[in-house]
């Protein structure tokens, strides 16, 4: 009986990889429909409710591929940041990587269709998975 429940276990565990892999194989094989500039704008949109103060997002290349991960940076004096934040190459989803929230606000909705309009009729099939990829966290 515990080897049964071990070999359930196993074969869950080996279905969850295999899920989690076919995912990022999907996400390779569609272009990115968000570049770095516009990532910037996304993140200032979700934390300012505008695209200003883009200067203040400081972009690190080297955290969290393939996400584009920012450091909301505090204004001279005052040195430190107000926040960390990541964006979806693919979606334009905006996570806090506090928390690991996905930050949303009623006007980013249309600038989240514009970039789903980039998708052809095939990408759009894979859009939900693309959805659920989740920056690595603090």
């Amino acid at each position: 009986m515990m080897l049964r429940a071990a070999l359930r276990g196993f074969v869950l565990a080996g279905s969850t990889i295999m899920v989690s892999l076919s995912v990022v194989t999907s996400a390779a094989e569609i272009s990115r429909k968000v570049d770095e500039p516009a990532a910037r704008r996304l993140v200032a949109e979700q934390h300012y409710r505008a695209a200003k103060y883009l200067e203040v997002f400081d972009y690190d290349p080297n955290l969290s591929p393939p996400f584009y991960v920012y450091y909301g940076l505090t204004e001279p004096p005052v040195e430190g940041s107000f926040g960390s934040f990541a964006v979806n190459p693919w979606t334009g989803d905006v996570w806090s990587l506090r928390g690991c929230r996905k930050l949303f606000t009623p006007a980013f909705r249309k600038s989240q269709t514009k970039i789903r309009e980039r998708f052809t009729r095939d990408e759009l099939k894979q859009y939900a998975r693309l959805r659920r990829l989740k920056p690595e966290c603090i």
